[in-house]
């Protein structure tokens, strides 16, 4: 099963031209995360209003899944709670658990990435960015 050329083209837009690339001045939160199997590194930086994500940025020296996952989580997360960013991302995480094609509504835009789970050395590819945005939820708790 091949991935649909619609999907491989949104990917391939979103690797080549991110949205919300770069990193942010004066963050309230940054994390860091780092894939040792291809070597993929990324930084998410995040500002905070009143617990709503303002503004996003995630800097990536990386494959292009790993670029294209970064670019349209940031897109997804704008203007969310950090606690709804989380909660995507858990839903994301299981999505590319399942065996079945089926997603959340929430996770539509993301059907390209979740496309590409049968290729199972890719998800830590895909999860880089969502990684950083988990450990960045963990460190508003504290």
């Amino acid at each position: 099963m091949t991935t649909p050329s619609i999907y491989r083209d949104l990917l391939l837009e979103h690797a080549r031209h991110p949205k919300n690339s770069g990193r942010l001045e004066s963050p309230d939160l940054r994390a860091s995360a780092f894939n040792p199997l291809c070597g993929d590194e990324l930084e998410l930086t995040l500002t905070l209003s009143e617990g709503t994500i303002q503004d996003c940025k995630a800097q990536v020296r990386g494959c292009s899944i790993c670029q294209a996952s970064a670019s349209m989580m940031s897109e997804l997360i704008l203007t969310k709670t950090l606690q709804e960013a989380a909660n995507i991302s858990q839903v994301f995480t299981e999505s590319l658990q399942k065996d079945t094609e089926e997603i959340a509504e929430s996770l539509d835009s993301l059907r390209p990435l979740i496309a590409l789970k049968k290729h199972r050395s890719r998800i830590k590819c895909m999860k880089l960015a969502w990684d950083a945005l988990e450990d960045c939820a963990r460190q508003n708790q504290t």
